[in-house]
C-alpha cells in the first residue's frame, strides 16, 4: 500500500468536505471538523473503496474520564496499524489536521470501543441516508482521482 497515495486520498476527502458550503452540510457535519469525525470517517471509508483500497475499519475510541470532565470520543479509519484521520484538528493536542501514520502514537491514547467496516454503503439503519446524499455532493470534487 502506497502511503503517499493514501495521504493524497485523505487530504482530497478533507478538502472536498471543506469545499461544500456549510449550509449545505448535513447537521452532524455542520461544524466540520468538530463533531464530524464519525461521518467524515465513513465518507473516507467509501472513498478508499472507490479508489481500490479495501478492508479498512471504522474505529471508535474514547479517552479521559467523566469525573474530571476530560472524557471525549473520536473516530477514524484504520487497517492494521495504519491510521487515517481527517478530523484530528478538532482536538487541541492533535499533531496535525490530517494524520496518516503507522502506527499513530496520538491515537494510541484512545481506548477502542468498537470497529466496523468503514464504507457506510455496507451499513443499514438510521443515519445512513444523509451520508449517501453527502457523498453524492462530494463526488464532483473527488473524481476523477488524479
Amino acid at each position: 500500500m502506497d502511503i503517499k497515495v493514501i495521504e493524497k486520498i485523505a487530504h482530497r476527502m478533507r478538502d472536498s468536505i471543506k469545499a461544500i458550503p456549510r449550509e449545505q452540510l448535513p447537521f452532524p457535519m455542520s461544524s466540520f471538523p468538530i463533531g464530524a469525525c464519525g461521518d467524515a470517517s465513513l465518507l473516507l471509508g467509501a472513498y478508499l473503496v472507490d479508489c481500490g483500497y479495501h478492508n479498512f475499519l471504522y474505529i471508535s475510541g474514547e479517552r479521559g474520564t467523566y469525573t474530571d470532565n476530560s472524557w471525549t470520543s473520536h473516530a477514524w479509519v484504520a487497517k492494521g496499524e495504519l491510521v487515517i484521520d481527517i478530523t484530528a484538528d478538532q482536538f487541541a493536542d492533535a499533531p496535525a489536521s490530517v494524520i496518516v501514520a503507522s502506527p499513530s502514537a496520538w491515537h494510541q491514547q484512545f481506548e477502542i470501543e468498537s470497529s466496523s467496516p468503514s464504507d457506510f454503503r455496507v451499513w443499514s439503519g438510521m443515519g445512513i441516508d444523509h451520508l449517501r446524499v453527502m457523498y453524492a455532493k462530494l463526488e464532483p470534487f473527488l473524481f476523477p482521482v488524479t
